[in-house]
């Protein structure tokens, strides 16, 4: 396989992330930054981890206060909730609305069952192997990006 196939792949990878990104923002009606955060807490719970502001602050690389307007808003629009963290009154923690939840399954089609088989099939050696790849190709994209 030639480095032309490999950019190829990469090209029709990219594509296709976009055409999800694309029918996600559609279906939910929300920006490109707003289904980030929407996926996120998504994919944490489709895994059964809460999420916390801290959390989105970490993965969006965000400041606290950013990432609690951001939440603010979706929970205005409907689409996140606010829970209690039942083991620190204090803390919060952060849900798709059961509209949002059924809205974003409905956008996600078959999509996720698909990529569950797909992921369920590799050994743990393989699937080692393919996050070093996609980490390694995030690296190589992120590194050519120019700088702000």
């Amino acid at each position: 396989m030639s480095e032309i196939d490999l950019m190829a792949a990469v090209t029709r990878l990219e594509a296709a992330m976009g055409a999800l990104r694309g029918r996600l923002r559609e279906r939910l009606a929300v920006s490109g930054s707003d289904l980030t955060v929407l996926q996120f807490v998504a994919r944490a719970e489709a895994a059964e981890r809460t999420v916390r502001v801290k959390d989105l602050a970490s993965h969006l690389g965000m400041s606290g206060p950013a990432v609690t307007g951001t939440v603010d808003r979706l929970e205005r629009a409907g689409h996140l909730c606010r829970v209690p963290n039942p083991d620190d009154g204090r803390s919060r923690f952060i849900e798709l609305t059961p509209e949002t939840e059924r809205a974003y399954a409905s956008a996600m089609d078959s999509t996720n069952e698909h990529l569950h088989e797909l992921l369920s099939s590799f050994t743990d050696r393989e699937r080692a192997k393919y996050v070093r790849v996609i980490d390694r190709v995030i690296e190589a994209l992120e590194f050519g990006a120019p700088t702000p």
